[in-house]
């Protein structure tokens, strides 16, 4: 992985609304960020590292995750889409960031500092509302996963977390990420994982090519989360 070098900079106030779900609040406040193209590998920030902001993805996908004491293994938490926030909690409580982010592909953020997000937090009672509701999400989605990696077997848990991404990501689009960080965001060894996929694949409930995973039967996978 390289450094984190910021290149290319632009300060605007115009969000650019097309990157945001509707119902995503953010796409009405005008605030000032700093638009960053990164490189694959490049890094956003490191765990400890000040949280003196937080980021916005425009394009590409960008992976958190933190590293055992020794430093070898790595847990990933999320891959981050293009409207996801990232480092919205670590920003809002102030301190430091409690996780690395590093850009999967090619990359455009948008970066609002901390001074900026205060300001907003202490003028708009809508914007408040807006992060409450993402830091809010960003819970619910850590409970979940923290129960679905103690009790779930391995085929509802992978089961789960392909439904989810067939949820924010175009099917015809490669996958950002390794086999091995996929099997680190579920909890499992990669060999588990590979096991897995081919089990689906051979029931004809997902097409594998390459890079690429099309859920051929939703509702066989549905069915193993129950």
């Amino acid at each position: 992985m390289t450094s984190a070098v910021k290149i290319e900079t632009e300060t605007n106030r115009v969000l650019p609304r097309e990157i945001f779900p509707k119902e995503n609040l953010l796409h009405h406040h005008e605030l000032n960020f700093t638009r960053r193209k990164i490189s694959k590998g490049e890094i956003l920030f490191s765990q400890g590292e000040q949280a003196n902001g937080f980021y916005i993805v425009e394009t590409g996908s960008i992976r958190s995750y933190r590293t055992s004491g020794s430093g070898e293994k790595q847990h990933t938490f999320k891959i981050y889409h293009p409207g996801n926030w990232v480092g919205i909690r670590d920003a809002a409580i102030g301190g430091n960031y409690l996780h690395h982010a590093v850009a999967l592909v090619e990359s455009t953020v948008l970066f609002v500092e901390e001074e900026e997000l205060r300001r907003l937090l202490n003028s708009d009672s809508q914007f408040q509302n807006s992060v409450f509701r993402q830091v809010t999400i960003e819970a619910v989605e850590s409970e979940n996963k923290i129960y679905s990696l103690g009790t779930r077997q391995v085929h509802a848990k992978l089961s789960e977390f392909l439904l989810q991404l067939s949820e924010s990501q175009d099917s015809e689009e490669d996958l950002p990420f390794t086999r091995e960080i996929m099997a680190s965001m579920i909890g499992v060894t990669t060999e588990t994982l590979v096991r897995a996929l081919a089990d689906f694949k051979s029931r004809g409930w997902v097409e594998i090519d390459k890079r690429k995973i099309v859920i051929k039967n939703e509702e066989a996978l549905l069915r193993l989360l129950d």
